[in-house]
């Protein structure tokens, strides 16, 4: 099998490279000029360099005969609207133009979106596939009008929604940011008791993934790939400090400080051009009281299971994080 992958010198993208080759997969990425190709070093990959939202030739030349395009390439944090629309919508057009251009006859498009298409759940029940979408953020707004587009290309060739909720393992830097408070000392909450998330290990997701390519059943369909069950915060943050094997101080902020680094964080974005971290859009995220996914569409059409605990994932990426030098 041969697949061309968007976003493998990311941290979900360089994990599916991984695996794919240990399956014995030939594997093309796409990759800009300026990208860090760390992770994609000494592995046998066919580079083509370029953009989805720019130049389509080293799309055209790294989909040419290939038998599966994992489209994992997007953007996370924008300081506007615009700028998501551009890289994950449009983007997200152009690869499926130029799959339809030169190989329309290709066995499967795997588009990556994420849970915040989706938006939290609005009851006690975690959200469905067939549950009506509310996005919440800017970015979960780009991943839901990604997919009404990747949708207008089912009748043309397979095509399959995959929408995990945060990811974490090795090499993420995204929940860097928490195992590296915990390491100074703090653990910060968000909001009262009892808010929960769904968070997978990056190996599960990889695993989702590959099963929907090789599933003829999943042609058309979207599914959610997470963790077998939703954590609570505060649940979550223990398994971070026994990982991190560290006594904290607990931080929990109450809605209206939360709300208040937001408009903080906004004004740093009008001022300094650069997306912070702690922006209105993230802290909308951080405080909705359920992140939570079924993922039994995952499970009874594709045989997913997830099999990577949250305990053992964290000490495992604490562990990674440690031996690498980042925390």
């Amino acid at each position: 099998m041969k697949a061309f992958i968007t976003g493998a010198t990311g941290f979900l993208g360089s994990h599916l490279v991984d695996r794919l080759l240990e399956k014995g997969w030939e594997v093309h990425v796409l990759a800009r000029k300026s990208s860090n190709l760390r992770w994609l070093q000494g592995k046998n990959v066919k580079i083509f360099y370029g953009d989805v939202t720019g130049d389509r030739k080293g799309m055209e030349e790294g989909l040419r005969g290939v038998d599966v395009c994992f489209h994992a390439a997007g953007i996370i944090r924008a300081p506007r609207r615009e700028i998501y629309e551009q890289v994950n919508v449009e983007g997200a057009r152009n690869l499926l133009e130029t799959v339809l251009k030169v190989n329309p006859a290709i066995k499967k498009v795997i588009v990556v979106t994420s849970v915040a298409a989706h938006g939290p759940a609005r009851d006690d029940r975690p959200v469905t596939e067939e549950d009506s979408c509310h996005p919440v953020t800017d970015y979960g707004w780009s991943k839901l009008e990604e997919e009404k587009v990747a949708l207008q290309y089912k009748d043309r060739f397979p095509i399959t929604i995959i929408r995990p909720p945060a990811i974490y393992g090795p090499r993420d830097e995204q929940l860097l940011k928490y195992f590296k408070m915990v390491r100074r000392g703090i653990l910060i909450l968000p909001g009262e008791k009892g808010r929960q998330l769904n968070i997978a290990h990056v190996q599960d997701v990889v695993t989702g993934l590959i099963l929907a390519a090789e599933n003829p059943n999943s042609n058309g369909e979207t599914f959610f790939i997470g963790d077998r069950r939703d954590y609570e915060w505060e649940d979550m943050g223990d398994l971070l400090i026994r990982a991190l094997k560290k006594k904290v101080i607990k931080i929990r902020l109450i809605k209206p400080i939360v709300y208040l680094l937001g408009i903080v964080g906004e004004l740093l974005t009008l001022i300094t051009g650069r997306s912070m971290p702690f922006g209105r859009a993230n802290m909308s995220n951080f405080i909705q009281k359920r992140w939570t996914l079924d993922i039994s569409k995952a499970r009874r059409i594709l045989g997913y299971e997830p099999a990577h605990p949250l305990k053992e994932g964290f000490d495992e990426t604490a562990k990674w994080y440690r031996e690498n030098g980042w925390v």
